[in-house]
């Protein structure tokens, strides 16, 4: 039987309705009687309770963890931000409106946590293996499957009543009880689909010597015309080629320039590399990640010439 509760009070633990019983944690004895007081006190009182018939037979094992009532966060790694749900804690995404999510987040250095419920705007049941949580609404508009990712640092769901053409009306609210030893800790995040949605990234391909043009992620909802993406594009000239599409740094500005276009066509130049990212039309979610483009126009030219007289130099 497990019990969550807060800091600062008593709770009495409860065995069989007799008086003949010994209450003990691991080997220490701690009270004769059918009813045994816990106090729990901050980072402390929790642990395995036990009782016992006076001969020693096993009757009944509790499992008390403590809550933290305070605002500060020892298991996940993010900051503490007092009134703000934890959206430095747990960081949620999806990459279509398909009804599926993610969520995930890292230990800190000093403790590694173990998942103990599970929770998506109601409470969820829990199957055998303890690592799949299954949450359905009154109302029936949601039946929420999640399940714990093996490594442990995260959960993955879908709502199988999710219908990607009709309005999102109500928030999804994901909590996450962690368990680090006796201690118990709350996560939240709370967010429509619309909110997290992070397309995969385009597909470019060259179309002649001076255009490209990008797809639509395979991945992406269709029909096109009800689910439009518009797009990034970034040209980096120079020497900063060589630092890729995440090179940012103020001093290269005057060499970046970034367009937002709703078109799936570019015009290239030699000696620059493109750079593509997509973000739900209708939304302001998160951008897909970059699909770097090198024209090697030049460079293949200068490679034939340098094969031309390699095999020149052989034949002679």
């Amino acid at each position: 039987v497990l019990f969550f509760y807060d800091l600062f009070y008593t709770h009495p633990l409860t065995c069989l309705d007799n008086d003949w019983i010994l209450w003990m944690m691991g080997e220490e004895e701690k009270k004769k009687g059918n009813s045994f007081l816990v106090n729990l006190e901050e980072r402390t009182g929790g642990g395995i309770f036990t009782c016992h018939s006076l001969d020693r037979t096993l009757l009944k094992n509790t499992t008390v963890l403590v809550k933290h009532l305070d605002e500060q966060k020892r298991i996940l790694e993010g900051s503490t931000r007092t009134g703000i749900q934890d959206v430095c804690y747990m960081k949620c995404s999806t990459r279509n409106y398909q009804g599926e999510f993610h969520c995930s987040w890292n230990f800190t250095d000093k403790r590694v946590g173990t998942v103990m419920s599970v929770r998506v705007n109601v409470s969820c049941a829990v199957d055998a293996s303890g690592q799949q949580w299954t949450c359905s609404s009154s109302s029936g508009q949601s039946d929420i499957m999640c399940s714990v990712n093996r490594s442990g640092l995260g959960v993955a769901c879908v709502d199988r009543q999710y219908c990607p053409y009709a309005e999102e009306t109500d928030r999804i609210t994901l909590t996450v009880y962690m368990r680090t030893n006796y201690l118990l800790e709350e996560y939240s995040q709370r967010f429509y689909l619309s909110d997290i949605v992070k397309p995969d990234k385009v597909s470019i391909k060259e179309v002649n010597s001076s255009t490209i043009e990008w797809s639509y992620p395979v991945s992406w909802n269709s029909p096109i015309s009800y689910f439009p993406l518009s797009f990034q594009v970034k040209e980096i000239k120079g020497r900063e080629r060589k630092n890729g599409c995440m090179w940012d740094s103020p001093r290269t500005k005057v060499r970046t320039t970034v367009h937002t276009t709703e078109s799936s066509q570019w015009s290239v130049n030699a000696k620059v590399m493109v750079c593509v990212r997509a973000q739900d039309a209708l939304c302001d979610s998160p951008w897909s990640d970059w699909t770097e483009y090198r024209h090697n126009k030049g460079n293949k030219r200068a490679k034939q010439e340098k094969k031309k007289k390699k095999q020149k130099c052989v034949s002679e």
